[in-house]
Order: structure tokens, then C-alpha cells, then sequence
């Protein structure tokens, strides 16, 4: 299967609202304004096309940004330079070709070429099994622990 990355245009939005849907509620919503919003602050907004369909995407957002996310606040108070990934999905018709890998693989060059630390969560109350063990073997560092919802959840807190 052929993968290209590239950037986001407007054209995907309509399939990466689908996949962000299909991904509840292991990431939060968004909706076309967001979209717009994360193409405006966001230095890496990418997806990965295959088949002329977007196979997945990834969003990552720098730390001067004025993002009100509690998840993305959590960096903020402990770092003064990062990267963090707001989200990455992969449709689950693309699954088992590697997307997430070479997302990742994108996000990361191009956040050692702009100096930045890379950082991410993922749910860890209830667990997020298959994204807890990709980051561990994608190679980060666990650095803590985030109790969000009233401790109705809880995520672990990645850097590399």
C-alpha cells in the first residue's frame, strides 16, 4: 500500500471529521470550525493518503499556543519547549499498515528540525491498550500522570 503524508488541506476535513468520530471517546470531538482553527495555530496538521482517501492524520501543537486544553496545559506548566500531539487517528479500514508509525515518523523529523521535544498522552483510566504499548515501543519516556474528569479518567504523559 502506497502512503503519502502531506498536508492537510480543506478538502479532508469532511473525512477527518468521520475519523475523529469513529475514534470517541478516545479523543476529544471537534467540528469544521476547530478544523480551521488547528490549520491556523497547529505547525504540523498532516495526513496520510492512500488511495486517494485519507488514511489517517495527526495533529501536533507547539507550546506558545493558546490552547485551553487541560491535557495540553499539563505540558505547558513543566515545559518551555515541546511538541505535543493533540491527536493521531488512523481509519480502521488502514489499520495494520503502519500509518501511525509513519506519522510518527513525520512528526518527529520534523520536530528534531524546529528543536522540539515531542510529547503526547494517551488514556491509561480506562486503559488505551494499543496506543499505551505503540508509544512505549515507539520509544518514549513516560514523565506522568494526569487524573482529567473529575478522576473519571486518567492518562499517561509521554515525552521523547
Amino acid at each position: 500500500m502506497h502512503i503519502k503524508i502531506r498536508d492537510v488541506a480543506h478538502n479532508d476535513f469532511s473525512e477527518i471529521l468521520h475519523l475523529n468520530e469513529q475514534a470517541l471517546p478516545q479523543v476529544s470531538p471537534v467540528d469544521l470550525a476547530k478544523l480551521g482553527w488547528f490549520t491556523q495555530v497547529a505547525p504540523y496538521f498532516r495526513v496520510a493518503e492512500t488511495q486517494n482517501k485519507v488514511a489517517g492524520f495527526l495533529i501536533a501543537i507547539a507550546e506558545d499556543c493558546a490552547y485551553p486544553s487541560q491535557y495540553f496545559q499539563w505540558f505547558c506548566e513543566r515545559y518551555d519547549r515541546f511538541l505535543y500531539i493533540d491527536r493521531i487517528i488512523v481509519a480502521d479500514w488502514a489499520r495494520g499498515n503502519r500509518i501511525a508509525w509513519r506519522l510518527y515518523e513525520d512528526v518527529e523529523q520534523f520536530a528534531v528540525s524546529n528543536v522540539y521535544p515531542l510529547t503526547a498522552d494517551v488514556y491509561c483510566q480506562p486503559p488505551n491498550e494499543i496506543s499505551l504499548k505503540f508509544h512505549e515501543k515507539y520509544g518514549f519516556d513516560v514523565v506522568g500522570t494526569q487524573s482529567v474528569e473529575n478522576g473519571a479518567k486518567a492518562v499517561t504523559k509521554f515525552l521523547k
